[in-house]
């Protein structure tokens, strides 16, 4: 396992409160259909009133002063034990209304109020003391990993050759790309090449090409081919590699944490950085995308499936009597949670957060 993506996301999310899940949280639920262990949809704009699993944090503070490098998820996660919640036990009945805007210097003050039968209700109260940018509800902006299709990865710039003809391509070192279109001399390219195809595991479609990030140059001069110098080399860097131009992909990072109202269920595909099991602060890519009305914002729940024991007492009855041991598949079991930061049509990305356990490539998504 690759650990710089680790770190990367340690040092953005300092200062975030990333508590464990409890034991009760941690566990299956219990349903009668076997489909709804993987959790169950909201109720859209539903009142906190209705709901019954919404679960204060025992040890959450009754004020807290919002601090620059908190995200909104840790501060969720400081109040409640049901982060994506957040949004339902904000006070609506204040001036402020909306509870995703939270600047540094605000003070978040949690309360109780009378609800049906004599229920008292969490809510979240803001006074306003700060200003200037609001906090990151998700993570600062990143631009990796990225799936690609075919036509977009063959029609990408490429490294023709470098100055002294390295095998690896090291930082510093000057590099010829071809076909280099629309960058002006200075533009800051990042350099990946084609990892693996993602493929659906419920259909076996190609939902695209993971591509992995290599490290980013400098254009020097444009032309046939243009001149560019390595400034950054995370990875190995070699001839063939691709160029990506620059995209701003800032516009969802303040996008809120909730929870789908619809029924999820998906498979992870790919874990960044990662060869087969992952854990806190790293990277999930699942199978669902934008045109299955998946959102930047949404929290999913990451499930094992459940192994298969044999029972002790039961025995499968034949003709001839008492046969082979019953075999029984326990139910899923919740492993992480997972908040989706990046989506493209087909796929999503998301952070894992959460994790009482490892994750593994293959566990299945669902509602929280």
């Amino acid at each position: 396992m690759r650990h710089s993506s680790s770190f990367f996301w340690r040092a953005l999310l300092i200062g975030t409160a990333s508590v464990a899940l409890n034991g009760s949280a941690g566990a299956a639920p219990t349903h009668d259909s076997y489909d709804s262990y993987y959790g169950q949809p909201d109720a859209p704009s539903r009142d906190v009133s209705q709901t019954a699993d919404i679960t204060v944090n025992p040890a959450a503070p009754r004020t807290y002063t919002v601090q620059k490098g908190d995200t909104l998820w840790g501060i969720a996660r400081k109040f409640l034990n049901t982060p994506w919640y957040w949004p339902e036990v904000w006070d609506k009945n204040q001036s402020i209304q909306n509870p995703h805007l939270i600047y540094p210097g605000d003070v978040l003050s949690l309360d109780y109020v009378q609800g049906g039968g004599n229920q008292l209700l969490p809510r979240i109260r803001v006074d306003r003391r700060g200003s200037g940018e609001p906090i990151s509800s998700l993570i600062p902006f990143m631009a990796w990993p990225r799936v690609l299709d075919e036509a977009t990865i063959k029609n990408a710039p490429y490294i023709l050759a470098s100055q002294d003809d390295h095998h690896l391509i090291s930082e510093g070192e000057t590099i010829y790309v071809r076909n280099l279109r629309n960058a002006a001399e200075g533009t800051r390219c990042a350099i990946f090449h084609p990892n693996k195809a993602l493929k659906d595991p419920q259909t076996g479609a190609t939902l695209g090409y993971e591509v992995t990030y290599g490290g980013y140059s400098r254009v020097e001069r444009v032309g046939n081919p243009s001149t560019a110098t390595i400034l950054d080399a995370k990875r190995e860097i070699r001839v063939g590699d691709r160029l990506f131009l620059p995209v701003d992909e800032t516009s969802g990072l303040n996008a809120p944490i909730h929870a789908p109202d619809f029924k999820v269920r998906a498979d992870i595909i790919s874990l960044y950085d990662a060869e087969a099991i992952s854990g806190n602060y790293m990277i999930a890519t699942i199978n669902k995308g934008q045109r299955d009305h998946i959102q930047v914002g949404h929290t999913l729940g990451i499930y094992a499936e459940g192994k298969t024991v044999t029972d002790p007492y039961l025995r499968q009855q034949t003709r001839y009597g008492t046969g082979l041991p019953v075999e029984t598949q326990l139910p899923p079991e919740k492993a992480a949670n997972l908040v989706i930061y990046k989506v493209t049509d087909k796929v999503s990305y998301g952070l894992i957060l959460d994790a009482t356990r490892e994750v593994r490539n293959g566990y299945r998504i669902g509602n929280p």
